[in-house]
């Protein structure tokens, strides 16, 4: 009960002040930048620091008028705000930016893309995993290739569940993606136009069957609409792509900006912070002056007074939050050594508690400050969620992590018979059969592939 009276008892200022924290620990770099931008616009005590030369802070120091110094004392008090950088994390400022080309990150697929897309979607640990199983099942063409009900067999959600987040999927680029058939892959890009076109959306729902026949006169029949409208909505369809994943190649290209660097330095891997485009904030001179000023009417003082506390407690959680983004990355990079030596293979098992109790912070802020942020590391760039493998499902006992299945896939392939090589859906049953492991047939491909293991056909002995 001391508790629930101490959580009563705070103001609704401060409840506020602690939203606006936790609020910064889950902001993307991009969204950094215009939270800080909407602040200082909203705040006119906040503003941008900007470098002044020696000489001119010399003079101004000079020149101060010595009775003003005690009138200083109370706003000394109230503004007590750091601006020194801390200590306990490296300012990327001092150092050399990687080369541009490391802060792009090419797509080996389809899928890849899409799974880019989900890390920057407001969604769940548990509906990750429910996304990484529809992902695993959409085909090269943009198409889920198998019925949800059999994803639904194979991974153990609910066809509800997977439904749910399939319609998140569907809201991804490229429009008409995630699509369990043609009408519905156009009735998508048809839903995500800017311009809402009821009639059209009308026209797909219940008359794409003539449609796909093509017999316009069939369709005027049908429908009652004139001979130029019907055409008209055709045209339209002619304008959406079939097959919203055929024009997706290897080299398709976006850009990732990383909020922490990771680099070799001296045999040891070193965590750098990603600042270049956050400034350093401080309180305008101005309202120091008017506060300190003792012509300055009360209401006046009031309100910049409590402008400043709204000043000093953006700038303590900004800075705050940047201290935590590098412990947690920090830690991150001790947990997985492994995997900035050797990559993917030497990935472990990580769950957000470990680093939690590491770092001496709240495992909510971790799974805050690793949301929407992305580590550059020798490997390319990745979301820090994906240091924390969820594990593949087991029927029985624990979760196994992705490199323990990679594994386990290379020792099934090494004991196959030479003559009849395992395919992927023989690797499939083997591992549900003999290791209690369900993964879908694309996920095993995808393993194989990584492990650089040739396919069945490759792998057969003459």
């Amino acid at each position: 009960m001391l508790g629930l009276r101490q959580t009563q008892r705070l103001s609704p200022i401060l409840t506020q002040q602690l939203q606006q924290a936790i609020k910064l620990l889950q902001l993307s770099q991009l969204e950094l930048m215009e939270a800080i931008e909407l602040e200082i616009n909203e705040n006119p005590v906040l503003e941008i620091k900007e470098e002044e030369p020696e000489e001119s802070i010399q003079e101004q120091t000079e020149e101060e008028p010595i009775e003003e110094k005690e009138d200083m004392t109370e706003w000394l008090e109230l503004y007590t705000a750091s601006e020194e950088i801390s200590s306990e994390y490296a300012n990327f400022e001092e150092r050399n930016y990687p080369d541009y080309e490391n802060m792009v990150s090419k797509t080996s697929n389809l899928r890849d893309y899409l799974r880019w897309q989900i890390g920057l979607s407001d969604v769940t640990q548990e509906e990750r995993i429910v996304a990484e199983w529809i992902l695993e099942n959409i085909d090269d063409n943009g198409y889920l290739a198998y019925p949800i009900s059999e994803i639904a067999s194979a991974s153990g959600f609910s066809v509800e569940g997977l439904e749910k987040i399939l319609l998140k999927i569907q809201k991804l680029d490229p429009p008409g993606v995630g699509a369990q058939n043609l009408r519905e892959c156009l009735l998508i890009q048809c839903r995500m136009e800017s311009e809402k076109d009821p009639l059209l959306e009308n026209f797909l729902i219940n008359y794409f069957d003539l449609v796909e026949k093509g017999n316009i006169k069939d369709i005027v029949k049908k429908t009652g609409f004139p001979v130029d409208l019907v055409k008209s909505l055709i045209e339209k369809i002619k304008n959406y792509d079939p097959k919203p994943g055929r024009n997706f190649g290897d080299d398709h290209v976006f850009y990732m900006i990383p909020d922490v660097y990771v680099a070799k330095q001296e045999g040891e891997f070193d965590v750098f912070l990603n600042e270049e485009d956050i400034p350093e904030l401080h309180v305008n001179s101005h309202y120091i002056e008017l506060y300190a000023n003792k012509s300055t009417n009360g209401e006046d003082r009031k309100y910049i007074k409590q402008k400043v506390k709204q000043a000093e407690w953006f700038i303590k959680s900004l800075q705050q939050r940047q201290r935590t983004l590098y412990l947690v990355a920090k830690s991150i990079v001790s947990f997985q050594t492994g995997f900035f030596e050797k990559g993917l293979k030497a990935l472990k098992p990580l769950i957000l508690k470990d680093v939690a109790q590491d770092i001496g912070m709240h495992e909510s802020t971790v799974s805050r400050i690793t949301t929407n942020k992305y580590i550059s590391t020798p490997h390319g760039i990745y979301e820090m969620k994906f240091f924390f493998p969820t594990g593949i499902g087991k029927e029985e006992g624990n979760e196994l992590s992705t490199n323990v299945v990679m594994d386990i896939i290379a020792e099934v392939i090494k004991d196959e018979n030479k003559a009849k090589p395992f395919t992927d859906d023989e690797i499939v049953s083997v591992l549900k059969k003999s290791h209690n492991i369900k993964i879908a047939r694309r996920t095993a491909a995808k393993y194989r592939e990584e492990l650089r293991i040739p396919s069945s056909r490759n792998r057969k002995s003459q």
